[in-house]
C-alpha cells in the first residue's frame, strides 16, 4: 500500500514561503516600532512543482504490480501475468514396487546311496535349474529394462542336503557394465540344517525383463547351480534347497518400455488476477487475449491432458465458465523419444493457447474475474501399447506454467480502476492556522485514444466518505487524442486544465482522513452508430502533465 504524509508536505511549503517572505521584508527599510503588534500578511504564489510524461505502461504499473508490460514488434503493448501451476518429478509419480519372488526349491528327484559307483567322498555333484520370476506392476506396465540407482537383492536359503558345497545364483538379465550378476553362497554345514541370509547391492545395475506370451506379467530369469560335495551320506529323493528371494528398496535411474496407464497429472487450484482485483465497475472487452499453458516435459511418454474445470469468480458468489472447443478440451504435449534420451536432449516445450478462435475467452474476461479456479489431469499412453515407445528417467519432470496475455487492444465504457492509499492527515489542522487557501492546478495533455476521468475520495479509518478532491460532477474528464486510423499516430492530444481550491476550514475538516481512494475511469471512442470502438495502445502514446500550486498564507506575528 502506498503512503503519503500530506501534513508534512504542507508544513514544508509553509516554511519555505515564510522564509521567502521574511527575506523580502529585510531588504526594505521599515520602522518596525510603528507596526501593529498583530501584523497579518497575505501572499499568493503560483509555482510549478511537477511536470512530466506518462505512458500507459507507467499508468498500469501504478495500479498493478503483479504483471509485467511488454510490446509486440509494432509497439502494441501487452500485459502479461505468469504463475507456476505445478511441477511433478518422476519420483513423485512412478515407483517400482518391491518384488517378492515365489519360493523356489532345488529338489532331488532321485536317491543316491553311499558307495554308488562314481560317487565317492569328496566328489562333486552338480544340480542346475533356471526359473522365471514374475515382476508384477499395478498399472499394466510392460517394461523392457530398468537402470537402478539403488536396489537390494535378498536371499533366504536353507538346505536339507547332508553335504557341504556351493550355491551359485546368477542372471544374464541383471548386469553391471554389461557383466552378468553372479553370487556364490558357501554351504559349510552338512547337518541338513544349513541356513543363510544374503543381500546383494544392485546399485547401478540394469535389470532386463522378458514378456511371457499369454501373461500380463514380466519375468526375470534366474539361474541356480548347486555343487554338492560328497560327505559320505546319501542323497535322498525329496531333499531340497529352499530359496526365497526379494528385490526391494528399488529406485530407478531410468525405465524403458511401456509404462502403462498412469495419471501423470492431477491438479486443482486457484489463481488471483491482480489487474482485475482493482476493477470497480464498467465494461471492458479485450481483443485477442490469450491464456497459455506453457509445458516443459522430459517424460518420454505421450499423454492426454483434460481441463475439467476453469471458472472465473468476482467476489464471493458471481462466477462465469470458460468454454472451449474439442481441440482444447483434451490435448497432448511434446515428449522426448528414446533417441533424445541417448542424445541427452530430453526437455521438450509446448504452449497450449486458449484464445478467441477456440474459446469464449473475450467474454470470460469481460466478466472481470478477480480469481480463477481450475482442475487439470493428464493420463499416459492414450493409444495404449500401440503408441510410441516409453522411457522415464529419475530426472523426468513436468512443469506447467500459466500465462495470461492481454493485448492493450480493447473497448471500454466507464471502466474504472481504483487503488487505496494511506493518507494520514491527522495533523493537518496545525497547518490550517497559517494557510488561507491552497490552489492546485493540473494541466493534462492526453495522447491516448480514450477518455480519462479522475477522482480521489478521502475516507476515515472506517472508510467512511469525508470529502473528495473534485466536487460532484466537476471531476476532470480528459478527452481522447485524435488518432490516425491507418497508422495509429497521434494527430492531436486531448487537453484539460483543472483547478482545485482548499480553504483553511476545508483543510481543517480533513483531519479525520486516514485513506485515499484513487479512481480512474476509462472510455474508448464510439463510431457513427454510437457503438464502442476497439482501440490499440502503443508504446509511444503519452500523457503529459504540469502541476502548479498557489498558496495564500496568513501569518500572524503572535504565532512566532
Amino acid at each position: 500500500m502506498n503512503k503519503i504524509k500530506l501534513s508534512g508536505i504542507l508544513k514544508m511549503i509553509f516554511f519555505i514561503v515564510v522564509i521567502f517572505m521574511s527575506y523580502q521584508c529585510m531588504q526594505d527599510e521599515y520602522n518596525f516600532d510603528k507596526l501593529d503588534d498583530e501584523m497579518e500578511v497575505e501572499l499568493g504564489i503560483l509555482s510549478p512543482i511537477a511536470y512530466g510524461s506518462l505512458n500507459l505502461e507507467d499508468l498500469i504499473s501504478e495500479f498493478d504490480s503483479t504483471s509485467f508490460i511488454s510490446s509486440e514488434p509494432d509497439g502494441l503493448l501487452l500485459i502479461t501475468y505468469q504463475d507456476s501451476l505445478f511441477s511433478y518429478i518422476a519420483d513423485d509419480l512412478l515407483n517400482i514396487p518391491s518384488t517378492d519372488f515365489i519360493q523356489y526349491f532345488i529338489e532331488s528327484d532321485f536317491t543316491l546311496l553311499p558307495g554308488f559307483p562314481g560317487w565317492n567322498i569328496g566328489d562333486t555333484l552338480v544340480l542346475q535349474r533356471s526359473e522365471d520370476f514374475p515382476f508384477s506392476f499395478s498399472q499394466g506396465e510392460k517394461l523392457d529394462s530398468m537402470i537402478l540407482d539403488a536396489g537390494t537383492l535378498n536371499f533366504n536359503i536353507s538346505s536339507q542336503f547332508l553335504h557341504t558345497g556351493n550355491i551359485i545364483i546368477s542372471s544374464s538379465n541383471i548386469k553391471l557394465n554389461n557383466v552378468p550378476f553372479v553370487d556364490t553362497i558357501v554351504v559349510d554345514d552338512a547337518s541338513g540344517g544349513f541356513t543363510a541370509d544374503r543381500s546383494a547391492n544392485l546399485d547401478g545395475y540394469t535389470i532386463y525383463l522378458e514378456d511371457s506370451v499369454g501373461s500380463d506379467s514380466m519375468f526375470l530369469t534366474m539361474d541356480f547351480t548347486v555343487q554338492l560335495i560328497n560327505s559320505g551320506a546319501a542323497i535322498n529323493a525329496g531333499e531340497e534347497i529352499e530359496i526365497n528371494a526379494t528385490i526391494d528398496n528399488m529406485d530407478f535411474d531410468a525405465i524403458f518400455g511401456y509404462i502403462g496407464d498412469y495419471e501423470l497429472i492431477t491438479q486443482s487450484g486457484d489463481l488471483d488476477l491482480g489487474f482485475f482485483q482493482n476493477s470497480l465497475d464498467g465494461y471492458i472487452r479485450f481483443e485477442n487475449p490469450q491464456i497459455n499453458f506453457n509445458i516443459t516435459n522430459s517424460y518420454g511418454v505421450p499423454a492426454a491432458v483434460s481441463i475439467s474445470r476453469f471458472v472465473g469468480f468476482k467476489g464471493d458468489t458471481d462466477s462465469t465458465l470458460l468454454t472451449f472447443d474439442s481441440t482444447i478440451d483434451t490435448f497432448g504435449y511434446a515428449f522426448p523419444s528414446i533417441a533424445d534420451y541417448i542424445n541427452n536432449d530430453i526437455y521438450k516445450d509446448t504452449t497450449i493457447s486458449i484464445n478467441s478462435q477456440n474459446s469464449n475467452v473475450s467474454d470470460f474476461l469481460a466478466f472481470l474475474p478477480s480469481s480463477i479456479e481450475y482442475a487439470l489431469s493428464a493420463n499416459s499412453n492414450p493409444e495404449g501399447e500401440s503408441g510410441p515407445y516409453n522411457f522415464v528417467s529419475d530426472d523426468s519432470q513436468i512443469d506447467i506454467d500459466f500465462e495470461f496475455v492481454l493485448p492493450l487492444w480493447f473497448q471500454a465504457d466507464s471502466f474504472a480502476l481504483e487503488e487505496i492509499i494511506d493518507l494520514d492527515l491527522v495533523d493537518i489542522d496545525d497547518d490550517a492556522n497559517f494557510i488561507e487557501r491552497i490552489n492546485i492546478m493540473l494541466e493534462v495533455y492526453n495522447g491516448m485514444p480514450l477518455e480519462i476521468d479522475f477522482q480521489v475520495y478521502f475516507v476515515d479509518s472506517l472508510y467512511n466518505h469525508v470529502d473528495s478532491l473534485f466536487s460532484l460532477n466537476s471531476q476532470p474528464v480528459i478527452g481522447s487524442a485524435t488518432i490516425d486510423e491507418t497508422t495509429g499516430d497521434v494527430l492531436s492530444p486531448g487537453t484539460k486544465t483543472s483547478l482545485v481550491e482548499f480553504t483553511g476550514d476545508e483543510i481543517t475538516a480533513l483531519n479525520t482522513v486516514r485513506y485515499g481512494i484513487i479512481r480512474a475511469g476509462l472510455k474508448t471512442p464510439s463510431d457513427s452508430n454510437g457503438d464502442l470502438v476497439s482501440v490499440k495502445f502503443y508504446t509511444d502514446y503519452l500523457v503529459d502533465f504540469n502541476l502548479s500550486v498557489s498558496i495564500d498564507v496568513k501569518a500572524n506575528t503572535n504565532d512566532f
